[in-house]
């Protein structure tokens, strides 16, 4: 074999050894940006049907599910379309099988995020409706839920400010001059950290006995169990 043929034969190899490593490290495309609510309100009505629920494969753990859904459009053909799911874990593929009302701009098969929900199937619609309380014990049951949100917020304010004050009641004894000494004057650092690390657990807890007892007054009142519905 000459030289020349060898030359021929290797150029053609490393050709597409080159083309093979860059579509290795090709960047995927970017997804297409979600449409506006004003494009959304002049495109296009559709109804589909929910005819699949997918998980995110890139996780050791099962991903949120996504819903995919099929419309048949007239003059079109089909039009395929993404949703993540609109209640908790596992609930998607309880949906697969239900129709579906959306708003979308184009007619393109594979936009998948294209897509505006105007109408989940009922059982969603139910699921996603704000609680009422009724009966004798529906005052009651309100008052609960308000003390309830009040000591989350609690909870949550103690969560978050126990760092900084550390970070004050640290810095204070080390440098002698204490960061937060103009939002809190005449409060000794130290019990500032008390206060805010007491604050977290007795926040939560106080949170949970509000709930236990919201519910509690909403199951009793006049011994109905219609006393706690979802309304509109």
């Amino acid at each position: 074999m000459s030289a020349e043929e060898t030359t021929g034969q290797v150029k053609p190899s490393l050709l597409r050894r080159i083309r093979k490593a860059l579509n290795e490290f090709t960047p995927p495309p970017e997804p297409r940006p979600t449409p506006s609510e004003k494009e959304f309100a002049e495109g296009h009505h559709a109804v589909g049907i929910i005819y699949a629920a997918t998980e995110d494969p890139g996780h050791d753990a099962p991903g949120p599910e996504t819903l995919v859904i099929s419309a048949d459009i007239q003059g079109h053909g089909f039009i395929h379309r993404h949703v993540p799911r609109p209640l908790g874990a596992g609930s998607g593929h309880k949906l697969v099988g239900n129709s579906i009302e959306f708003r979308h701009t184009t007619y393109d098969p594979d936009y998948s995020n294209d897509i505006f929900v105007t109408r989940w199937p009922l059982e969603v619609q139910e699921a996603l409706k704000p609680i009422r309380y009724k009966g004798p014990g529906a005052v009651r049951a309100r008052i609960w839920n308000i003390l309830s949100g009040f000591c989350f917020v609690i909870g949550c304010a103690g969560v978050m400010l126990t760092p900084f004050l550390l970070c004050d009641l640290i810095f204070g004894s080390l440098a002698g001059q204490r960061v937060l000494a103009d939002f809190l004057p005449g409060l000794h650092p130290a019990i500032a950290v008390a206060v805010s690390v007491g604050a977290s657990p007795l926040g939560f807890f106080l949170s949970s006995v509000c709930d236990a007892r919201r519910d509690r007054s909403a199951e009793s009142s006049a011994g109905k169990p219609g006393a706690r519905v979802r309304g509109g």
